[in-house]
């Protein structure tokens, strides 16, 4: 009794205030304390209310969008009804609404029904809801925005059937369309000019030249003997020939080397035509601080001065993953990694190595290891993170969420963001579990099946029981918030996750309640979608729902009730 007495009390002094018109007190984010919201609610018989928000500087004007009887309209922050409940939908009050970063508009489009029409920002009608559509050009472009303003609508167009109108902002019908001062005008192709002619070929004495190395030199190429074409290099302002035309392939390389390739032989020259290797390879490849030099099966490494550092000890053509400073590569077809000298960071122990690299910055990131088939993951000065022990271990970060549709999604790959990643998938005797981003456990390898929510909060688990049925976990509390009956989920945006079971379709809140029951659906094309209206007021739509949910949890189903 004294709590439903003290209730309504409260109920009275909110109605007080309403009446005299003293400003709603509310956070940082708009929103009404509970129980100012449910004696607002309660006093003016609204069904759902949003969050205030500022639409326009000058004058101040901050509002929120109330529902009533299925319908919206607009509230100040003194619980004034700016218009009445009559509108489906009012587009415009919030920034996001506007080309400008810092800008609000001036009239707001409504919608009843599928007709629109234009009201302005103190709730005046400036265009009836009759149109097809309306939309509003403005004057101004983002470069010239550099503060919070009113958006000056320049002109309004309104389609009505075929015909195409235009309206001042402030309602008046023009004749014609005005140029708006952001416009410049177009100037139409000239057709008429000619085609700019080719450049003609360069060449010299000795052959046409194929590249200019922008240092004096040039790489020639000529027809030998009337068979083949072959290569050389020339000093253009001599026009001496450095190098015979006798090579199948000049490389220019860093420091004004070259390598040439003859008879699938490999060397290094010098611009001036100096030999640089006492004798010729299987292959050179120029790697950052380093050249990779190949004779037979195996490749040394060699610095940038040509003194070699290591012995002829790596299989060919197994290098993998690298940078200037490290380089995956096999020994006997062992994996392991090297530095730019040679040096062995992870030892050749390993039937694979797999890197990671930063997103953000260049280099390594970590290694997964693959040894006698269970993996690890290695740090890139080679500590050991964590043990290898797990049948596979995955960043979530680099998930990609997959089609609905059944399409091909474009994976991120090897990129990783340690500030972005949540957690690790790992795979251990069939069991399934987590690893935090720290590398230590997470989530126990427990459950049969894993999957990324794309809510950094929550993770898909499941548990086989004659076959594989799914809940949604919390990774922060640990708790499973629905029971294990349903086949897939979808994270819809904002507290929202759409799920499936046995050919039904519904919607549940983080903490597990039902927003939208389970209903049956024919094909994907039923699928519920989720929008932001304005603060603190989401929608969820789909082919056979449309609903409203407020920041206090307030469902309202704008559907008409049978």
């Amino acid at each position: 009794m004294i709590v439903k007495i003290k209730y309504l009390l409260l109920s009275f002094i909110i109605a007080s205030t309403l009446c005299a018109q003293k400003k709603l007190t509310y956070n940082n984010k708009g929103e009404l304390s509970k129980q100012d919201y449910q004696a607002l609610l309660k006093t003016k018989k609204y069904q759902a209310l949003s969050a205030f928000d500022t639409v326009s500087v000058k004058p101040l004007l901050i509002y929120a969008i109330y529902i009533k009887d299925k319908k919206s309209g607009i509230l100040d922050d003194s619980a004034k009804e700016i218009t009445p409940s009559i509108y489906d939908n009012i587009d415009g009050l919030n920034t996001s609404y506007t080309t400008s970063m810092f800008g609000f508009h001036e009239n707001y489009r409504v919608k009843i029904g599928e007709k629109y029409g234009l009201i302005s920002n103190t709730g005046k009608s400036i265009l009836p809801v009759k149109y097809d559509y309306i939309n509003s050009e403005e004057k101004k472009s983002i470069k010239e925005r550099v503060r919070k303003e009113v958006i000056q609508d320049s002109i309004v167009i309104a389609n009505l059937g075929n015909e195409e109108l235009f309206f001042s902002p402030q309602g008046e019908q023009l004749k014609n369309k005005p140029q708006t001062s952001d416009n410049s005008a177009t100037r139409e192709p000239d057709y008429t000019q000619k085609p700019i002619s080719k450049p003609k070929k360069e060449t010299t004495q000795f052959g046409d030249i194929v590249q200019n190395l922008n240092n004096g030199f040039a790489i020639v190429q000529a027809k030998v003997e009337n068979k083949y074409y072959y290569q050389g290099l020339v000093e253009l302002a001599t026009n001496k020939l450095v190098l015979p035309i006798q090579y199948e392939y000049i490389i220019p390389q860093q420091n004004d080397r070259l390598i040439v390739i003859k008879s699938k032989k490999y060397n290094l020259y010098s611009k001036k035509g100096e030999l640089l290797l006492k004798e010729t390879y299987d292959g050179i490849s120029d790697y950052g601080k380093t050249f990779r030099i190949q004779k037979g099966n195996k490749t040394a490494i060699f610095d940038k001065d040509l003194n070699q550092k290591t012995d002829f000890i790596f299989d060919s053509n197994s290098f993998g993953s690298s940078d200037q400073y490290m380089a995956e590569v096999k020994i006997d077809n062992k994996a392991g990694v090297i530095d730019s000298d040679g040096k062995v960071i992870i030892p050749f122990i390993y039937d694979k190595t797999e890197a990671y690299f930063n997103k953000n910055s260049s280099g390594f990131a970590f290694f997964k290891v693959v040894l006698n088939g269970k993996k690890g993951i290695l740090s890139a000065k080679g500590e050991r993170l964590t043990e290898i022990i797990y049948d596979e271990i995955v960043p979530e970060y680099g998930i990609e969420e997959p089609s609905l549709y059944g399409d091909v999604t474009i994976p991120t790959d090897h990129d990783y963001d340690a500030k972005e990643n949540k957690y690790f998938i790992i795979t251990k005797n069939k069991k399934f579990g987590l690893l935090d981003n720290n590398f230590k456990p997470l989530i126990d390898t427990k459950y049969d099946e894993i999957k990324k929510s794309f809510h950094p909060n929550f993770i898909i688990v499941g548990k086989k029981k004659t076959k594989i049925e799914l809940s949604l976990l919390n990774i922060q509390t640990k708790t499973e918030i629905l029971p294990y009956e349903y086949a897939y989920f979808k994270y819809l945006g904002g507290s929202y996750f759409m799920m499936y079971k046995y050919s039904t379709m519904g919607v549940c809140s983080l903490e597990g309640k039902i927003i939208i029951p389970m209903q049956p659906y024919k094909d994907l094309s039923d699928r519920y979608y989720f929008n932001n209206i304005y603060s603190g007021l989401q929608s969820i739509t789909g082919m056979k729902s449309n609903y409203l949910i407020d920041y206090q949890q307030s469902i309202v189903n704008l559907l008409p009730t049978k």
